[in-house]
């Protein structure tokens, strides 16, 4: 890998980083605000943006997918919830799952930003 693309690829982990940390943030407003239809919006368009430095890091290709399936299950969780099919002790349950999920990932991309 040359120096230029190390540099591409560091700046990316950044930025994917930067935009996971927002998200898991969203995450926590989604779930204090019972399902917000503005903040759900919100995480939908993070979530683009995360899919686009995705495809450019394969070494996070498992830990993205993880947080895929734990989004997946945190926003059914909650529809659950409000439809009065869970209860919101689940939907904690599921959202520190998701957290985790969120934190590996967000490990991995700490490893591929350059040390000084």
């Amino acid at each position: 890998m040359s120096i230029s693309q190390g540099a591409a690829l560091s700046a990316i982990a950044f930025q994917f980083a930067a935009a996971l940390e927002v998200y898991d943030q969203e995450a926590d407003r989604l779930v204090q605000a019972h399902g917000d239809l503005g903040i759900y919006q919100a995480l939908g368009v993070r979530m683009d943006e995360m899919r686009r430095y995705a495809t450019a890091l394969p070494d996070c290709a498992g830990p993205w997918v993880e947080v895929l399936i734990r989004h997946f299950e945190l926003t059914h969780t909650l529809w659950h919830v409000q439809q009065g099919k869970a209860v919101y002790r689940d939907l904690q349950t599921v959202r520190h799952a998701h957290a985790g999920a969120v934190q590996f990932l967000s490990q991995r991309l700490v490893h591929l930003l350059p040390r000084h």
